[in-house]
């Protein structure tokens, strides 16, 4: 298989790549592939829905989503 050497590669962008290779679980190596893979084909990478709930942040214990208390209506007989 063709290889590429990328020479003269800002030190940020090699720390950000490193980073992003540990936070998927794979090496530098093959993030650079799956960047490059994605800008250049358009390709996006598959994934289940669980993994894709799992990516989430924590929202802690929910509050933002309840409802606010009413009181109760008066109604007419």
């Amino acid at each position: 298989m063709p290889q590429i050497l990328i020479r003269r590669l800002d030190p940020h962008v090699i720390r950000k790549l490193r980073a992003k290779a540990v936070a998927d679980g794979v090496s530098a190596e093959e993030e650079a592939r799956r960047i490059l893979r994605r800008s250049l084909t358009g390709e996006t990478p598959s994934m289940s829905l669980i993994d894709f709930i799992r990516t989430m942040p924590d929202v802690g214990d929910g509050g933002i989503f309840r409802r606010p208390k009413r009181k109760p209506r008066k109604v007419k007989l």
